[in-house]
């Protein structure tokens, strides 16, 4: 009987530790499944935010380059900062349950009024079309934030060289020029391209059908025959780019030695 009261009272012993190790897995478990519910959710959470931050940063690169195109085509300058407006409005419209706040500021230093940047009127053979816009970027959800400064830099230039050769007739110049466009700084593609001489009155006109080579690597070669007294000719190359960004770059050509 003793030794079955001993095996009674260790059975027993052994129910009550499966039943609290049961209980135990049960809780963690359930732990578990909680706690991989709220990672989840917190991971849906912090994608949904990372990519409402991205779609940000790209809608204010669109909006950019938007107002750089109407601007150098004759738009206002005050374009830029109504892009900026309406595209904060839509996304706060768009993520309600997000509080999203979009700051800018339009900078008034080295070269830039109001954010715009055009630099087309010297001889230099160097153009610029650009704006930057420093900006600060704030998604409140409701357990996680993201605070972002960045800044959209939208810059399209355009480099120019080139000389002349005399004909025969000591009047006739052929002018060649070398025209390279870029993005960023990376190599970029015309859309059009129009050239202008100044002629011995002072007056611009445009060549008609100059023979441009595009050499499929951002550089292009036009080159045009005028009649002018002058030993030099002073051109004026506008190209649009593929973002439609109207840029300038003027420069003044010299007989070959």
């Amino acid at each position: 009987m003793e030794t079955a009261k001993k095996f009674g009272a260790a059975r027993s012993g052994q129910l009550l530790i499966v039943a609290a190790l049961a209980i135990a897995i049960l809780i963690a478990s359930t732990s578990i499944y909680v706690y991989e519910l709220t990672t989840q959710k917190q991971s849906a959470e912090n994608d949904s935010i990372v990519e409402l931050v991205l779609a940000i940063k790209t809608g204010l690169r669109n909006a950019a380059v938007s107002a750089l195109a109407n601007i150098t085509q004759g738009g206002q300058k005050t374009v830029l900062a109504e892009n900026l407006d309406t595209l904060a409005d839509v996304y706060t419209r768009l993520y309600p349950q997000q509080i999203c706040q979009i700051r800018y500021k339009l900078p008034n230093s080295a070269g830039y009024e109001d954010g715009v940047k055009l630099s087309w009127n010297s001889n230099n053979g160097l153009g610029v079309s650009s704006v930057y816009v420093p900006y600060m970027l704030k998604v409140l959800a409701p357990t996680f934030n993201a605070t972002l400064n960045d800044a959209v830099n939208i810059t399209t230039t355009l480099k120019v060289q080139g000389f002349c050769t005399v004909g025969e007739n000591e009047t006739l110049k052929t002018v060649n020029l070398t025209c390279m466009v870029f993005n960023e700084e990376k190599q970029a593609q015309a859309k059009w391209i129009a050239i202008y001489y100044e002629d011995d009155s002072g007056a611009w006109i445009p060549v008609n059908n100059p023979s441009i080579t595009d050499w499929g690597n951002s550089t292009y070669s036009p080159h045009f025959t005028v009649a002018l007294a002058s030993d030099f000719v002073h051109v004026s190359v506008h190209v649009v780019d593929a973002r439609n960004i109207l840029v300038v770059a003027n420069t003044t050509c010299s007989q070959a030695v």
